[in-house]
């Protein structure tokens, strides 16, 4: 009993011991992002006791922080010194991309640290097949304090749906839309909530005359789980995101809109191992509601938003092979099995794998792919589809 009670006060004194009331942040090196950002998005509490594990979440909150990267977190005598190095955040990136019939060129200035916040500012402009795209977007997850932060995105965009199989044209259509999105966000550990108002006034073309059109009201959605630590190039973690959309039509109807992706990042020494599990679901089966799938990771067995689907559940494992500086040599294997919406081929079901080879490379201090080039072969379809994007895509 004796030595429980000393054990009990050995345990309770070294407790306080390790948990010491933080008085001061200092910051070392930081010429752009403010320090307030850095203490707000790294949730630090001047004037709480600081305990070792707390010490070590707030290390996990800084290290997520992409625009800085941390050299040293000390907590000593009440004070935590943070030892940072700026990236270079702004930055004019080319949105170039090509996909069977499809393509996009354009620029945007891309500031992932806009004023120093922290937060991204990103306007830009582009010409796809047939139409002037622009879009203006800010995001700071932290603007408000370090749980509560804003996301504003507008929006014109085109897509040009090129459907085939076995090398037989099935359908072509454009999809032309203007859109905007107002979504505050709630920060809860590793968790993102956000939801706001949404605005979309989608139209159909084929041939260059309009089929389809609706003006669509609601409500986005999205939680994000981060669960993930940022390095030079990719992440090592798990990322997580739902979206759903719950749209009033202008027939009165509503439209639920969802989708879902897991993404898992493995490095393995210089290399990475990805893998990731999506799915999509909407309520509508038309042209004005279909996720259109092609082109991007995951999708690669089709030209870019070439497959009209109101379906999807599928998965990918690839391999990146570090070669040299920031160049990666990624083999991919992907499948899909997606229901096509029902004016095509009467919403038949396809249960498709694709195998493929891609090249990527990442800019030297943001970790977003430079040049993307994949090339895919769709085991079931028996087509090749490639796949160049230069910079972001919209």
């Amino acid at each position: 009993m004796h030595s429980l009670f000393l054990l009990t006060v050995i345990l309770l004194f070294a407790s306080n011991v390790t948990a010491e009331v933080l008085k001061r942040v200092e910051v070392i090196g930081n010429k752009r992002t403010t320090k307030s950002a850095i203490i707000q998005t790294g949730k630090i509490k001047i004037g709480q006791e600081l305990s070792q594990e707390e010490l070590v979440t707030i290390k996990e909150n800084l290290g997520r922080i992409g625009q800085i990267r941390i050299i040293r977190v000390d907590f000593s005598d009440g004070i935590l010194t943070i030892v940072v190095i700026d990236k270079w955040t702004l930055i004019p990136i080319p949105m170039f991309t090509k996909s069977g019939s499809y393509h996009n060129r354009g620029l945007v200035l891309y500031e992932d640290n806009f004023l120093g916040s922290l937060g991204t500012l990103a306007p830009g402009v582009s010409w796809s097949n047939s139409l002037f795209n622009f879009l203006l977007y800010y995001q700071d997850e932290s603007l408000f304090s370090p749980e509560i932060g804003i996301k504003f995105l507008l929006m014109r965009k085109s897509d040009y749906s090129e459907f085939k199989k076995a090398g037989r044209l099935v359908d072509a259509h454009e999809t032309r839309y203007d859109s905007y999105f107002i979504t505050p966000n709630y920060l809860y550990k590793d968790h993102v909530f956000k939801a706001g108002p949404v605005y979309i006034d989608k139209s159909i073309y084929r041939d260059d005359v309009p089929i389809a059109r609706d003006i669509s009201k609601g409500i986005f959605f999205r939680h994000h789980w981060n669960a993930y630590q940022i390095l030079e190039v990719m992440y090592d973690g798990m990322v997580t995101t739902f979206d759903l959309y719950a749209l009033k039509q202008q027939n009165g109807r509503v439209a639920l809109l969802s989708e879902a992706n897991v993404s898992w990042s493995v490095p393995v020494d210089d290399n990475f191992l990805n893998f990731g599990v999506h799915g999509a679901l909407s309520s509508e089966k038309s042209y004005l509601f279909a996720k259109n799938l092609g082109g991007d990771e995951g999708f690669r067995g089709h030209d870019k938003a070439s497959f009209p689907t109101w379906q999807n559940l599928g998965g990918l494992a690839q391999y990146q092979r570090h070669l040299f500086n920031r160049l990666y040599l990624s083999p991919f294997y992907e499948y899909n099995n997606s229901k096509l919406i029902t004016p095509i081929l009467h919403g038949k079901r396809l249960s498709e794998n694709t195998m493929g080879m891609g090249l990527r490379y990442y800019f030297k201090k943001i970790s977003i792919p430079a040049v993307i080039f994949d090339a895919a072969r769709n085991i079931e379809d028996k087509s090749t589809h490639f796949h160049i994007n230069i910079g972001l895509s919209i």
